[in-house]
């Protein structure tokens, strides 16, 4: 694809304020492309009486004068052939990469993808060390190429510079993974803000000059976050599958509705993570591989007995873990025909065990303070969501009896 249309000009000008020793006006240049420009200075000089500033020439018909015209003819050929140079070669066309050209100072510039990649090698390196997460390295990594075939879509070349990364490039990428990637809104604001970190830190390091994000917001569709009921959960746990898989999955999905932890939480955990206390009851303490956050867990017994089941699985010896956890996206694969087994219609994933776990202990009483510290949330607010579903479920459901014996207004 071609770029898109820019505006391009060009201004030659005197400065009468700022008068050279023997009272000549310094001649300066603008160059503007959409609407930003940059001024630089000819290093002529000429009587300010002589100069026309409509005709952006001197007037007078004297040698300097004459030779002073002629540079200015001769640079603003430069500067158009410049320009259209940039337009066939499809480079980044601003008022910078065309006052370098004409200087003679091109320079490499930093390439985003090329600092994206290795930042997210950066990344890579951190999740050996256990300081991030894998789904967030899979994240980044996702959004590196979704960038790399926009901008293949968008401009024809692997790579751009960060000096070309603009407003309008920012919220084409976001039209992009939401209209060619199919991303919820959500999703795409995710990845816009994961390529807001890139961009930070070409700003820091004086790779760009304008921040692209100044004054965006992305804004976040509210979500409707799914959990399971008491009743559709004892079907799930009462159910025997004939494939062996299947049962493993339902295991591991059991387990975390009825401890609260995630996938990567539950991928990670071991058996020094858990404990008893003096009083018999048995505990799992574990920091969240998202928010490090410790989580104090009972330890039930209907859990227990999951995790028992696995003592001597090859997985789990291999990974000193307590259960043999699979990749997340075949555990919620398999998730998909365990529901469809089950008559269950709401879309199962494993994320939904954490948020049944919160619900649950909700509607049974358990306080908002013990949930968040079960749960590991670094702030109290992102526990009070479930409280808003448990109200929404609620509603809806009293809605069915409210139309037999009247509403409660």
């Amino acid at each position: 694809m071609q770029q898109r249309k820019s505006t391009f000009s060009i201004l030659f000008y005197i400065k009468r304020k700022k008068l050279l020793k023997n009272g000549d006006a310094p001649v300066y240049m603008r160059v503007t492309v959409d609407g930003r420009f940059l001024e630089a200075s000819l290093k002529r000089g000429v009587n300010p009486k002589v100069w026309n500033e409509k005709k952006q020439r001197s007037t007078g018909r004297d040698r300097l004068s004459l030779e002073l015209n002629d540079y200015l003819d001769d640079t603003l050929s430069k500067l158009l052939k410049i320009h259209q140079r940039f337009i066939d070669e499809n480079k980044v066309i601003n008022p910078k990469t065309i006052l370098d050209e004409w200087n003679g100072k091109v320079e490499k510039p930093k390439m985003l993808c090329e600092v994206f990649k290795e930042d997210n090698k950066k990344y890579r390196q951190r999740l050996e060390i256990g300081d991030v997460v894998l789904n967030t390295v899979l994240r980044n990594e996702r959004a590196e190429r979704y960038l790399g075939e926009f901008i293949r879509k968008k401009y024809n070349v692997n790579d751009i510079p960060f000096s070309s990364i603009d407003n309008a490039f920012v919220r084409d990428f976001h039209l992009f993974l939401r209209v060619d990637k199919k991303q919820a809104q959500n999703t795409a604001n995710k990845y816009c803000k994961i390529l807001k970190r890139i961009v930070t830190l070409a700003l820091d390091n004086k790779w760009m000059e304008i921040n692209p994000f100044q004054g965006m917001r992305f804004q976040a569709k509210a979500t409707n976050r799914q959990f399971l009921t008491e009743k559709e959960l004892s079907t799930i746990m009462n159910k025997t599958f004939t494939l062996e898989r299947l049962n493993i999955v339902r295991d591991m999905f059991v387990f975390c509705a009825l401890t609260g932890l995630s996938f990567s939480d539950v991928e990670g955990l071991k058996p020094e993570h858990v404990s008893v206390d003096d009083d018999g009851n048995y505990w799992i303490h574990k920091a969240r591989q998202k928010t490090k956050k410790v989580c104090s867990i009972p330890y039930l017994e209907s859990a227990r007995e999951i995790a028992d089941k696995y003592k001597g699985h090859h997985l789990c010896e291999s990974r000193g873990v307590l259960l043999p956890v699979i990749s997340n996206q075949r555990m919620n694969s398999y998730l998909g025909e365990i529901a469809g087994i089950c008559g269950i219609t709401k879309p199962l994933t494993m994320h939904i065990a954490r948020h049944s776990f919160a619900c649950l202990a909700l509607a049974n009483g358990v306080s908002m303070e013990i949930i968040a510290r079960m749960l590991g949330h670094s702030d109290i607010r992102t526990t009070k969501i479930y409280a808003k579903v448990i109200d929404k479920s609620i509603a809806e459901q009293i809605g069915g009896l409210a139309a037999k014996f009247g509403s409660q207004k």
